[in-house]
């Protein structure tokens, strides 16, 4: 469930909030004109969110430093992958979702220098700011398993991903290929491979969203189809998710549906050619070799390079904040938000609709000289797509502490009385996933200053 947060839940904050079903209309008023400039670094969800949320609060110098054309919707991605949605639906021209009064940089980042305040670009040319907002996301790291660019860019390979845009569509192909082929029998089936990596990884749930809608279309087309496929789900941890309320319910339904887990298994290299995979049993460090017919890889990930070396990181290269307040633990103006940050909560879309507001909010109490009072609980959503119109809805904060909007005894007002368990709300979490999702982002998150900036107007979200 994508979070809101209004600003009257934050100390100081000017406005009035009227709820609108599913999100929450907040109207400002009394918002003070800042003439500090904030430059925010990524045009991702995080940096689009973040910009628009600081012009509606009367902060009209800021900039986005984003060297991209084009814009993604990548939570759609999964959806693509399993043939529920259309790829040219996850993206747009970046020039068209960038909120309306923000001064666009087309360039890279390439350093840091913060006691100057001060950002390098790739030309050498230099960006003054009074506020820096780093939300670079991370980077995805596809060399890092031998043999993987090889099979992703080879069409019968066999190898897909649904990490990238590129190649999320090549996932839905190579299955209906699979699952097509009459040499597969219930004696002879078809080998399926969902791997898992070692590393910090955006959407964590994906990898098996990915594997339930597959395995969900074997099903619907009959037990001859099912049989003929054996899914395996290789992950180097010990469990299906890493919320134990969540990682017992799909481990029951793994078994109950005939899917194959092997834990403590990580990916570490591929053999196109053979289509053979090898993993290394993380109990005994022993390598072990598996052939594939379909091999789904959630690759590597960590901290963008250019960020890794700056000061502002901390060893593992992730920017350095703390966890409440998402201000730097090094620059007091300096904050960030989303993938990049060491912050330990699942890296979701959701989290970032948590943490944009008490950063704005935070920027705000900063200039005013006042201490800082908004603060991110760690919550993230995780929409686990179990079947071709289900879903788990998965919410929780730091430590895994469930956080669930829907929870009839623990809920908010009014979705708690939806509940979360049953069919009929996991379809509804399914339609939230599938349309409402994509149109709040699309309509509200990335393009909420040009709908409201003129009437002194904010959506959050």
């Amino acid at each position: 469930m994508f979070t809101y947060v209004a600003k009257t839940s934050l100390k100081g904050a000017a406005g009035v909030t009227v709820a609108t079903g599913v999100y929450i209309v907040t109207y400002p008023y009394l918002c003070k004109q800042r003439s500090e400039k904030v430059v925010v670094i990524g045009g991702g969800t995080a940096g689009l969110g973040v910009a628009a949320m600081l012009q509606n609060e009367g902060m009209h110098n800021v900039t986005i430093v984003e060297p991209s054309q084009v814009h993604y919707y990548q939570p759609l991605w999964t959806l693509v992958g399993g043939g529920l949605a259309n790829g040219k639906d996850s993206e747009k021209p970046m020039k068209d979702v960038i909120p309306k009064g923000t001064e666009w940089i087309k360039k890279r980042v390439e350093g840091f220098k913060p006691e100057e305040n001060q950002v390098t670009l790739d030309d050498g040319s230099t960006v003054n700011y009074d506020y820096l907002v780093v939300a670079a996301g991370m980077q995805t790291d596809w060399d890092a398993i031998p043999g993987l660019q090889e099979g992703l860019a080879k069409k019968d390979s066999g190898v897909v991903s649904i990490y990238d845009r590129n190649t999320c569509e090549k996932t839905w192909n190579t299955f209906n290929v699979v699952k097509n082929d009459p040499s597969f029998t219930p004696s002879n089936p078809a080998k399926f491979l969902f791997s898992f990596p070692p590393t910090t990884l955006k959407c964590a749930g994906a990898p098996q969203k990915i594997m339930w809608i597959l395995e969900d279309t074997l099903r619907q087309e009959g037990s001859k189809a099912r049989e003929s496929a054996n899914l395996t789900f290789l992950t180097p941890g010990g469990a299906m998710f890493g919320v134990k309320h969540y990682s017992d319910k799909l481990e029951k339904m793994r078994v109950e549906r005939g899917v194959n887990a092997e834990f403590n298994h990580k990916l570490i290299s591929i053999d196109v050619p053979n289509k053979m995979a090898t993993f290394m049993n993380l109990k005994n460090n022993t390598p072990i070799q598996k052939s594939y017919d379909m091999l789904h890889v959630a690759p590597h990930m960590s901290a963008p390079k250019f960020l890794r070396n700056s000061p502002i990181v901390d060893s593992n290269g992730w920017v350095d904040v703390c966890k409440t307040t998402m201000q730097s633990t090094k620059y007091k103006n300096i904050f960030a938000l989303g993938d990049c940050t060491n912050t330990p909560n699942s890296k979701t879309a959701a989290a970032i609709t948590s943490q944009a507001p008490v950063v704005v909010h935070n920027i705000e109490r900063s200039i005013d000289g006042v201490p800082l009072d908004g603060g991110y609980t760690g919550y993230a959503s995780c929409p686990l797509v179990i079947a071709k119109n289900q879903v788990l809805l998965a919410e929780f904060g730091y430590g895994g502490k469930l956080a669930e909007t829907f929870d009839r005894k623990n809920g908010k007002w009014p979705w708690k009385y939806i509940g979360t368990e049953g069919y009929l709300q996991q379809r509804f979490f399914f339609v939230l996933k599938e349309t409402v999702f994509p149109y709040v982002y699309w309509n509200l998150w990335t393009k909420v200053s040009e709908m409201l900036m003129d009437f002194g107007h904010e959506q959050n979200f």
